[in-house]
């Protein structure tokens, strides 16, 4: 033991130990090199079409007719952005599928799994394996039952025909989240709201609703995002009412209805489609933490 390790106490380690420490340090710097050249290739890999898409859209007509392939404009242009204000009922057409949808599906949901995850009655069992059947159901088998009811029920051609069904329960999968995530909440809870005068409706809207936030949050970002440029449903029941097309269907027709000047609204193309996945985007940068882990919290914390 020298003299310096005397005088700090510190007891000297063998030439092996420091030899298998280093050793360590350097298989952990090589880890972590590896791991962040891994990460950084797969960012470009991933974000390479993203970054076409938008050097595209600040090209000009002229300079993609050229026939010259480059990824990064001679000629930057903000010109191709204007086509949005052509779009701009169209996009308030679909604003108001996706909010009344990003709203109402979830809060259904909730309130269809509130008596099945907070209440023992009759035929429980029954109803939520019949719930829970309809999963099994694919979409293509309900298009044309769908399709004859919304007929009847006058809602082709109208755009109330892609929020409707926001009303009716939200889905099967919605639903047995939710009770899953209400179970966590304990029963407490609502015998202590009875015992203050509390009844069912009070209870659901003042005590487990408000708990269950995150996995509302979490369904309505999910609604929202699959909606935003939802193409299916408005093709199949808008028909030919362009004042109620959304905007994916409306700039659809636009581009193939103009076959012959294809090639001069690739750029326009292009700027529609960053301007639609900003909306996307900006949701899970602000919300991308309730939609990661958001669900795995229980309904109360402690």
């Amino acid at each position: 033991m020298t003299k310096e390790n005397i005088l700090t106490g510190e007891i000297p380690q063998s030439e092996a130990a420091q030899k298998s420490k280093k050793r360590a340090n350097r298989r952990k710097y090589v880890y972590l090199t590896v791991k962040y050249a891994v990460a950084a290739i797969l960012i470009v890999f991933f974000m390479f079409p993203y970054l076409f898409m938008i050097n595209k859209s600040l090209m000009s007509a002229q300079e993609l007719q050229a026939g010259n392939t480059h990824f990064f404009p001679q000629h930057f242009t903000v010109s191709n952005y204007t086509i949005v204000k052509d779009f701009w009922h169209n996009i308030l057409n679909t604003l108001q599928v996706v909010l009344i949808n990003g709203f109402f599906a979830p809060f259904t949901a909730c309130f269809c799994a509130f008596p099945f995850a907070r209440h023992n009655f009759k035929g429980k069992k029954f109803m939520f394996a019949f719930v829970m059947s309809t999963v099994l159901l694919p979409t293509a088998v309900l298009m044309i039952p769908q399709y004859f009811l919304y007929s009847q029920m006058k809602l082709i051609g109208k755009l109330s025909s892609q929020w409707i069904g926001a009303f009716w329960g939200g889905g099967a999968l919605n639903i047995f989240l939710v009770i899953q995530f209400m179970r966590s909440i304990p029963k407490d809870v609502d015998n202590a709201a009875r015992i203050d005068g509390a009844n069912e409706y009070q209870i659901f809207f003042l005590i487990v609703f408000p708990l269950c936030f995150n996995v509302f949050l979490y369904m309505a970002i999910g609604m929202v995002m699959g909606l935003w440029m939802d193409f299916q449903g408005p093709l199949l029941y808008l028909g030919n009412a362009e004042d109620q097309y959304t905007v994916g269907l409306a700039f659809y027709y636009f581009y193939t209805s103009n076959s012959n000047v294809t090639a001069n609204l690739q750029n326009k193309l292009m700027a529609m489609c960053v301007v639609m996945s900003l909306v996307p985007m900006a949701l899970f940068l602000i919300f991308q933490k309730q939609m990661i882990g958001g669900i795995k919290i229980g309904g109360i914390k402690g």
